[in-house]
This record gives C-alpha cells, sequence and structure tokens, in this order.
C-alpha cells in the first residue's frame, strides 16, 4: 500500500510542513489535510508516496513519534469498499452512529425504541388494558392515577394515533395565541420598551417584518496567507466594499459583499489577477433570489451549457467506447506505467497524458483507450477506486473523439477535400513507406541550385528523367551521411518496423532549402521540441517531442496540411531511432569487446532441441516467450509464425503458433515437463517436440543479404515500361565502365520490355558503387528501383525461385498454383506396346 494516513496531528500543522517531514523517507505525490465544511481541522491527514517501500518505511519511522507535541499514528490507507476497513465513529464520517444522530437519520435506533415500548405494553394483560381503556375518558380516573403515581399507564393503553391527536391540539392552540415576536420587529428601542412596560400594547404598534439585508457575495481563492481587510479595500478600490470576512479556520480564502449587483460584476473583472506575488480566483457565491430566479428561467439556459448537457446524455459508456477518462494521477505518471497498469486486463490501442505546456507538469488526468471494449469495462470495475503511486484513481466514461474536420465536412465538399480529409483520418496508421521519400519538384530545385542553372534545363531536353534519377540518388547519399553523423541508426529504417516511436516524427515531402528554423517554429506550437534534425538539402528530417502527448497533438494537426505549397508527408520514426552514444570511450569498447567475447564462447545447439509451441496469444511476443522458458535452460532462439496483415500493409500478424530451440537437450524435457499447458498471456500452451532448426529471423535489407555473394553482376528490378533501353544504359554507366546490359522483352518478341534488366560491370567496385548508390530511394519516371546481386550465369527461373525463398523467409505464404500428379509413365507405355 502506498498510501498512509496520520492521525492526531497537531491543528497549527500545513500540507508544506507534513510534506517536508515526510520526504525524507521518499517522493511524495499526495498531501490531503481534512476539514469539515466549516472549516475546522479533523486533527488527521492522507498522504502518498510513489512506492510501497517508501510507504513502509515512512510508517516504521514516523509511527508513535512526535510531531509538534502532538504523538502521531501512521498506519496504511484501506482500499476503497474494503470489508476490513474499521468502523467510523467520528461525527464527521456519513457512516458513523454519531453523524446519523446528529442529522436524525439513525432509524435503527428509533425501531428499537418503538419495539422497547411495545415490550412495555406487553406488561399489561389484554383484559386488563381493555377494562382500563373503557375509563379513559373519565377525569376522575385521570385523577385517581396522577395521585397514586400510576400516569405512565395512560401512555401504555393510549394507542398512537391518540397521542398524536393530542399533539396536533395543543400545537394548534398554541398557534392561535398571538406570537407576534417584537424582538424581531421593526421598531425602535423607545417603542420596544413602552411594549415591555405595559404603557403601550402589540396592536397599537404596527410591527414590520425585519428585512434582512442581502449582499452579492465574491468568494476569492488563492490570497496570501496574511492578508488583512485594508489590503483588499486598496486593491479593489475605487469600489467600496459593503462587507469583507475572513475565515480564521481558512487560509487563502476571503468573502466580500456589496449591495449593487453591478458592483459585483465589476468586481469579477479581477479575476486570475495578481495580488502580492499570489494569483487569485473570483466568483460570486448564489443566494436564494438567484436560485429561484434560476428554477423560473430554467428554460433560458445558455446554449453551451445545454449543448454539454445533451453531450454528456447521449455520451458513449464504456462498453460501446472502450475509452476510459482516468483523473487524480499523480503528477509523476509517465505513460508507460500507466500502459502497463491498464495492459494487465487487455491490448491497449492508446494512452494519452497531458502536460501543461507553462509549467511542464503532468495535469494529473489521462485517457485509456482499449481495442476491445469488454477489456475496458474489466478494468474499470477493477482499478476505480485503487491506489496507484499514493493516489486514489477515479474512472470515469471517456469521451468518443471528435473529428472537427468530418463536421465541416458534407455532401457537397469537392472531391478534393474529402481526399484530403480521408488522408489524414489515415495518418497515424503504420505505413511502410519510404522513409527517404523525395519529392521530383523538390530534387529539381536542389539540382539546379547546386549547378548553379535553371529548373527549366533539367526537367527538359534528353534523359530529362536519368538527371532527376541521378539527383536523386545523390541527395539520398548526403542525407544518409548526415543522419548517421547526428545519431540516427538508418539499419532500421531498412528491416520490418515493428514498434513506432511515440514522440519522433518523421516529416517528408518539405519544398526545397527548408531551413530547420522553419520546422521547429511550425512544431513548436504544439509542444517542446526537443531537438529537430534537417539535412542541409532540407526536404526530409526528424522531429523530436519531449512529451508524447504532445507529439500525438502535432501529428494529428499537421498531417496533410499545407507547408508552404506542399502537403506535409507525416510518419511516426521507428522506435530507438537515435543511438545514444556513451560518453567515455573506452567503456564503449570493453563492452563490444565483452559481448564478442560471449558470442565466441557460445556452442552449436544440440540435435533435438526445439519444441513446437501451440495456442499462443496474437499479442505474446518473442520476449514474452524467451522470459517464460528461461528458467529451463540456455535458449538459442525463438520464433513466432507470422503473416502480412491485409488491412495494413507492411504489419505482421501473429499466427498463433512457433518454435522455441534450447542449447541442450536436458533444458528441452525441463520445458516438457514444467511448462507444458502453462498460461502464457492467458493461453494455456501446448508443447510438442520439433524435428525443425531454427535460424535467425532478423529481417535484413536485400542488398545485406549474404545469401549471394557481391559480384559484377546486379538484378534491376521495377523498371517503368516508358523507360527505354538507352535512358537504363545512361543511368548506370555513370557509376564505371559497363560490361553489359540486358533488358528481356515480352515472350511475343516485340515491343517493350519486361520491366527488369540485368546490368554487369567490369569490375566488382563499379557495381557496389552503383548498388550503394541506387538501392536506396532512386526513383525513374516516378518508380522506385530495386536491386539485387545476381549471379553469374543465372537463369530466369533461377532468380524467380530466389526470388520465392526471399518472399517465404519475409513471412508470406507460398500459395501453389498448380497440382502435381504422379503418372506411372513406364506401365502407359507398356499398356501401348
Amino acid at each position: 500500500m502506498t498510501r498512509l494516513i496520520i492521525k492526531n496531528l497537531p491543528k497549527a500543522i500545513t500540507e508544506d510542513k507534513l510534506k517536508e517531514t515526510f520526504s525524507h523517507k521518499g517522493v511524495i505525490t499526495d498531501v490531503q489535510l481534512k476539514y469539515t465544511k466549516d472549516g475546522k481541522f479533523r486533527n488527521f491527514a492522507f498522504i502518498g508516496f510513489q512506492n510501497e517501500e517508501e510507504a513502509k518505511a515512512a510508517q516504521e519511522y514516523f509511527n508513535n513519534t512526535f510531531l509538534n507535541s502532538s504523538r502521531i499514528q501512521v498506519e496504511q490507507c484501506n482500499q476503497l469498499g474494503d470489508k476490513n476497513k474499521p468502523k467510523s465513529w467520528s461525527k464527521y464520517a456519513p457512516d458513523s452512529n454519531a453523524y446519523k444522530k446528529q442529522h436524525n437519520t439513525l432509524k435503527s435506533e428509533e425501531v428499537i425504541k418503538d419495539e422497547l415500548k411495545k415490550k412495555k405494553k406487553s406488561k399489561l394483560k389484554p383484559e386488563v388494558e381493555e377494562q382500563l381503556k373503557k375509563h379513559l375518558n373519565d377525569p376522575m380516573f385521570t385523577e385517581f392515577l396522577e395521585v397514586h403515581g400510576q400516569e405512565k399507564i395512560l401512555n401504555d393503553i393510549k394507542d398512537e394515533d391518540e397521542i398524536e391527536a393530542e399533539k396536533s391540539a395543543s400545537q394548534e392552540k398554541a398557534d392561535e395565541e398571538p406570537t407576534n415576536n417584537i424582538a424581531n420587529a421593526d421598531i425602535s428601542d423607545f417603542e420596544y420598551l413602552k411594549i415591555k412596560s405595559g404603557k403601550k400594547s402589540v396592536t397599537e404598534v404596527s410591527i414590520k417584518p425585519r428585512v434582512k439585508t442581502e449582499y452579492n457575495t465574491i468568494v476569492i481563492r488563492g490570497l496570501p496567507c496574511k492578508v488583512k481587510k485594508a489590503m483588499l479595500k486598496d486593491y479593489f478600490k475605487p469600489l467600496k466594499l459593503d462587507s469583507i470576512r475572513i475565515p480564521r479556520q481558512f487560509k487563502g480564502v476571503a468573502y466580500i459583499g456589496f449591495k449593487k449587483k453591478s458592483d459585483a460584476e465589476q468586481c469579477l473583472l479581477k479575476n486570475k489577477s495578481f495580488l502580492n506575488g499570489k494569483r487569485i480566483l473570483l466568483y460570486s457565491m448564489k443566494n436564494e433570489n438567484d436560485i429561484t430566479l434560476e428554477n423560473n428561467h430554467h428554460n433560458e439556459r445558455n446554449p453551451d451549457w445545454e449543448k454539454q448537457t445533451d453531450s454528456l446524455i447521449h455520451e458513449e459508456s464504456i462498453a460501446e467506447s472502450g475509452r476510459i477518462f482516468v483523473r487524480n494521477l499523480p503528477f509523476i505518471t509517465t505513460e508507460e506505467e500507466l500502459q502497463i497498469l491498464f495492459e494487465k486486463y487487455g491490448p491497449v490501442t492508446e494512452v494519452i497524458i497531458p502536460v501543461d505546456k507553462i509549467s511542464r507538469q503532468v495535469k494529473g488526468y489521462g485517457l485509456i483507450t482499449y481495442l476491445m471494449p469488454e477489456h475496458a469495462v474489466k478494468a474499470y470495475t477493477e482499478l476505480d477506486g485503487t491506489i496507484f503511486h499514493g493516489r486514489m484513481m477515479h474512472l470515469l466514461p471517456g469521451k468518443a473523439k471528435v473529428n472537427v474536420e468530418d463536421e465541416t465536412i458534407n455532401e457537397g465538399s469537392s472531391f478534393k477535400k474529402k481526399k484530403m480529409a480521408k488522408l489524414k483520418s489515415e495518418a497515424g496508421l503504420s505505413h511502410n513507406w519510404n522513409s527517404l521519400f523525395l519529392g521530383q519538384n523538390a530534387v529539381a530545385d536542389i539540382i539546379a541550385k547546386t549547378y548553379n542553372t535553371t529548373k527549366e534545363n533539367v526537367l527538359t531536353g534528353d534523359s530529362a528523367a536519368v538527371r532527376l534519377a541521378l539527383g536523386e540518388s545523390q541527395i539520398v547519399s548526403d542525407t544518409k551521411t548526415y543522419l548517421e553523423n547526428h545519431g540516427v541508426k538508418l539499419d532500421i529504417f531498412n528491416q520490418t518496423v515493428l514498434n513506432r516511436s511515440k514522440n519522433v516524427i518523421l516529416v517528408k515531402n518539405l519544398p526545397a532549402n527548408t531551413t530547420e528554423l522553419e520546422i521547429k517554429d511550425i512544431f513548436s506550437k504544439y509542444g517542446l521540441v526537443n531537438r529537430v534534425v534537417l539535412p542541409p538539402s532540407g526536404v526530409t528530417g526528424l522531429i523530436e517531442f519531449v512529451q508524447n502527448s504532445e507529439a500525438k497533438t502535432a501529428f494529428r494537426q499537421l498531417a496533410y496540411s499545407k507547408f508552404k505549397h506542399l502537403p506535409l508527408y507525416l510518419e511516426w520514426a521507428p522506435d530507438k531511432v537515435f543511438s545514444h552514444v556513451p560518453e567515455n570511450k573506452n567503456v564503449e569498447n570493453d563492452l563490444n569487446l565483452s559481448k564478442t567475447k560471449l558470442e565466441n564462447d557460445i556452442d552449436e545447439p544440440e540435435l533435438d532441441t526445439t519444441l513446437f509451441i501451440k495456442n499462443i496469444n496474437f499479442s505474446t511476443t518473442e520476449e514474452n516467450i524467451t522470459k517464460h522458458f528461461e528458467s529451463c535452460g540456455k535458449i538459442a532462439n525463438v520464433t513466432i509464425a507470422r503473416r502480412k496483415d491485409p488491412n495494413q500493409p507492411g504489419q505482421l500478424l501473429s499466427m498463433g503458433y512457433g518454435f522455441i530451440q534450447f542449447y541442450r537437450q536436458k533444458s528441452l524435457n525441463d520445458a516438457l515437463k514444467s511448462k507444458q499447458f502453462s498460461m502464457l498471456d492467458d493461453h494455456s500452451i501446448e508443447l510438442k517436440r520439433s524435428n525443425r532448426t531454427l535460424q535467425s529471423t532478423t529481417v535484413v535489407d536485400r542488398k545485406q543479404s549474404k545469401s549471394y555473394e557481391e559480384s559484377t553482376k546486379l538484378l534491376v528490378r521495377n523498371i517503368p515500361f516508358q523507360a527505354s533501353y538507352k535512358e537504363v544504359v545512361e543511368l548506370f554507366k555513370t557509376f564505371g565502365e559497363l560490361k553489359g546490359l540486358r533488358m528481356p522483352k515480352k515472350m511475343v518478341g516485340t515491343g517493350t520490355h519486361r520491366g527488369f534488366a540485368f546490368v554487369e560491370y567490369n569490375s566488382k567496385t563499379d557495381a557496389k558503387a552503383a548498388m550503394e548508390s541506387l538501392c536506396q530511394s532512386t526513383h525513374l519516371y516516378g518508380r522506385r528501383l530495386v536491386l539485387e546481386w545476381a549471379q553469374a550465369g543465372e537463369n530466369l527461373d533461377e532468380m524467380r525461385k530466389r526470388t520465392s525463398d526471399q518472399y517465404q523467409s519475409l513471412g508470406g505464404v507460398k500459395k501453389h498454383c498448380k497440382s502435381v500428379a504422379d503418372i506411372p509413365i513406364e506401365e502407359d507405355e507398356n499398356k501401348n506396346l
């Protein structure tokens, strides 16, 4: 438990003093001194710590110690609704008997009294009661009972209806008497003395009820502790304050009254102004007349209030939206901690914790969105009212997302506007885009500026497409060098991206020669930018935000928005895109040496050490499987079968099964014994032996694949059909002398080529230079060229088989288009003979 209750505190204690005292044992997340409605301190407080260890240490250290001559008691705070919670005894606690007695709500005691009365009545026999009831109206009988001290018998034999009738009759008689209270009459003191002395009767004096003066009261909060009435008078000059009240129990609160409503309204203009360095808040206190007027004119409400009320009425429940609003969070909460807490109940798609732009502090509330609404309902029922880092969380249904642009788009909107709105709504999807995408217009601008020519000369004349392709290759090469020098890991962009960053945005399609200051000015409107990495060409860059919530806001607002004359293409960068270089290079070298030494010591796995794992949760990763089986022995490799996601291009989906390979057979046997039908991410997994030998499943780029060694021959695919043989030759001869270039034509033998070519250089150096320059992001007539190493003498069938193998290694599913029939050819030949 991270929340403590401190009892028997001194009356003069303050939150700052209490926080300062207990902060010696840990990080304080919450301090609450408890007061009554009248502002009286109840001598106890709640205090929250960041973790249980700190709370336990504080309890052991401060319990039964003295604080300002008061011996305090420090105990653990019970959970909300805990059955083991001790019964409340204070008169301020609504569930205590003292509170119910004070507010006449203790019905159980009244029932007990009635039962006792009935028991007393039961002492008389029924025959005696009937005889006594006959003489109830006889005054002589009543006098007889009073003389003998038995008047209680009258109450015992009377019915409740008769007793109530007597009470009401006496009350009516009292009401008939003149009850003109002259003490509250609006008369002079001289007339009051005349009436009391008997010289003047009450009827001779026209008694007017005293009219209570009503003020327009303004409440002030956030005042300095030692504020005086004179300070308030000077502050609100030239307004005349008709009444000033500064309660002793409350600090920083005052009440001022005005007889004129106009003066009160003018006073409210100073709301959120400063008094002696303190920002004060002003709001009016409603009196009875205002409440009556509000009730009479309930139909004339503010339309904004009506709209807000209606929206809350029609708001979706958690079971429909899957969104939870969490408030009263500690100000040290991170999105990762909140996601770990709520992921126990199901996959979470989004976690938002807003940050104040001025103080750079968490606002204390957040929004959780679940993939499945039923998981949100389960989390709501189990986490509402629980303690998180010393604070009691309060969960509410989250408000559904409102897309302002969807409201402005109607059926009469243009096709272009609808298309841009659709693109913006889908901007957050994890597309496997070309990270180093360059617009052809920006490429032409940069080439013209670099070679001191005009854009018209670049785009006109022979081989314009070749010039643009070569220019793009040069820009990409410079961009790569610049990004690597600024700590960007480009290898991550060559792999299938599984995890995206939450605070790093990749911005593309920038106009040529965009400056870093221009980009920072645009994105800094939505939050604090940590750094901007923009190459000299100024067409592609990385923006890193300090807070994840501000990065999400910037992404949502700026995706496909117009910057200068081009739309911004935004994409979430891969996770851990920036490399963290240690300050001490010797330490880095030592780590690399030790890592290499460990890798050299690892031997080969034994035979038959692979297990087939069935019924894996679709959200389970290789890391989860490794942690689950690491107690059985040393693990060589873990693989989860995946396939391409048809709804999200570039993403892979788990197929619910996988393999794990150990180094020793003993580890495999232990896993079969201890982990069979064990629970992994709420799924009971099933294990079987497998003869499969696993290999590394790291997806690398084709240019780094070592299955085919570097040679002098390149395979170029995805060549546009409008590109001619001459243009392809001109493009590749830039990097060295060509030995030959072959572009297969269609099967008919006439017409254009088939979209691929074999390029062979005289030396491996030239071929390697062409591969490194053109394999990243080179577009010819708008189509990206795909380069691979080709082997000498490789025919078309071998190339197709190699492509199929690469597709299988990337997680593709092989589809057999043809069936194979085993026909005994020899028997058919014998029959024919």
